[in-house]
């Protein structure tokens, strides 16, 4: 990997194309994170179960797990910069919609949506840092990573305040457009000047050409999936799991708040600093291990130094993020390359991630047990470690 610290004359190069995309991820995640905060809301007005509020984060996240293919063939023929701007003007239209929310079958359509903007934005990311920053690969994806997290905390944490005051719910869920739209006069005026990443033959990529063979391609992609199960699950049923067990719904929106500063402090200090050790997969280990004793305490002990708690799961969660997005751009020579592993990793990742929080809905449907559910999450964390061991430095997947 080219050290972090590489030619400081490519840094003012550097400050547009890292701008656009702070603006893009630090929309890519309220869609998700805002909408468990309102589920009581929700499931008071629409009558709905455990199930159907899980699919809400599942419809949403398998989106981007399969619109991760489309991608490559979607850049190839607009343009990397017009692409990002269809999703970001995708994203504001779903956002929009949950002003109707109330509507049967509207916030089905939103998530899904929701899924298609995040998927055609995200996936382009790896290759755009690889490409525009490539002397600093490990600082840009930690910087993208933490904004990507703080708009999934933001998301949470001022959700249920925004329904206070408007005294509506679909309102609070629909004020997220706004920053979106702002993200995407921001790219637009942006891209114009620098060109705006160009559609090239070598961006185009099959769903055979994906590196299905690699080993290493498949640690990565698995290392990222059991993340990213643990992260939406998370995200799905965090704030309720303390509402229910004797928190208030504003508190349980700021406990998820809290868990997203820590994982966004992870993602800022974590990848420079793996760049810099020699023991980079024993800190990959400490991270799922912390990771996984934080949901464990979330579960058979809520009270329990509950702040502390969340911050250590924070760095867990966070740091392990953002430690396999360094990786994504890392073992690729190049942009298309870095584009065939990202369509793998982010197909496989939220594919299996869309799961979490349906299995999760489905363990509070049958057996009522927010101890149980942590219990399977922390489980997940722990099957982390055994795709660490193939992660090692100096690997190329072509």
């Amino acid at each position: 990997m080219i050290s972090p610290h590489g030619p400081t004359a490519r840094v003012p190069l550097a400050f547009a194309p890292m701008l656009g995309l702070v603006l893009v991820a630090a929309n890519l995640r309220a869609a998700i994170s805002s909408v468990p905060e309102v589920i009581v809301e929700i499931r008071a007005e629409l009558g709905w179960n455990d199930v159907e509020l899980g699919a809400l984060t599942t419809i949403p996240v398998l989106c981007m797990g399969i619109f991760a293919l489309a991608v490559p063939a979607v850049s190839n023929r607009f343009g990397r910069g017009r692409t990002v701007a269809i999703a970001l003007g995708i994203l504001v239209f779903a956002l929009l919609m949950r002003l109707l929310g109330a509507v049967p079958g509207v916030l089905y359509v939103s998530a899904f949506l929701a899924g298609v903007g995040i998927a055609l934005a995200a996936g382009l990311v790896p290759g755009i840092v690889r490409e525009q920053v490539p002397g600093a690969v490990g600082r840009a994806t930690g910087i993208w990573s933490a904004v990507l997290m703080l708009g999934a905390g933001i998301g949470g944490a001022l959700t249920v305040p925004i329904a206070i005051w408007t005294h509506s719910w679909t309102i609070a869920l629909a004020f997220w457009a706004i920053p979106a739209l702002v993200a995407l006069i921001g790219w637009i005026v942006i891209e114009r000047p620098t060109g705006g990443h160009e559609r090239a033959p070598s961006s185009t990529v099959r769903l055979g050409a994906l590196p299905w063979r690699n080993k290493t391609a498949w640690a990565l992609t698995m290392f990222l999936a059991l993340n990213s199960v643990i992260f939406y699950s998370t995200v799905a049923w965090l704030a309720a799991s303390y509402d229910e067990r004797g928190w208030d719904q504003a508190a349980g929106g700021g406990l998820f708040g809290l868990l997203t500063v820590a994982m966004v402090v992870a993602a800022l200090v974590l990848p420079p600093l793996a760049d810099r050790t020699r023991f980079r997969r024993s800190m990959y280990s400490f991270v799922v291990l912390i990771s996984s004793a934080a949901l464990l305490l979330i579960g058979l002990a809520p009270g329990f130094l509950t702040a502390g708690v969340l911050i250590v799961g924070g760095i867990g969660l966070g740091g392990t993020f953002a430690l396999g997005l360094v990786l994504l751009s890392e073992y690729c020579v190049d942009a298309a390359g870095a584009a065939r592993l990202t369509a793998m990793a982010f197909f496989v990742s939220y594919a299996l991630a869309a799961l979490g929080p349906l299995l999760t809905g489905v363990i509070l449907q049958v057996w009522d047990s927010w101890p149980l559910v942590f219990e399977f999450l922390a489980a997940v964390g722990l099957c982390q470690l055994l795709t660490v061991l193939p992660l090692k430095r100096g690997l190329l997947i072509h």
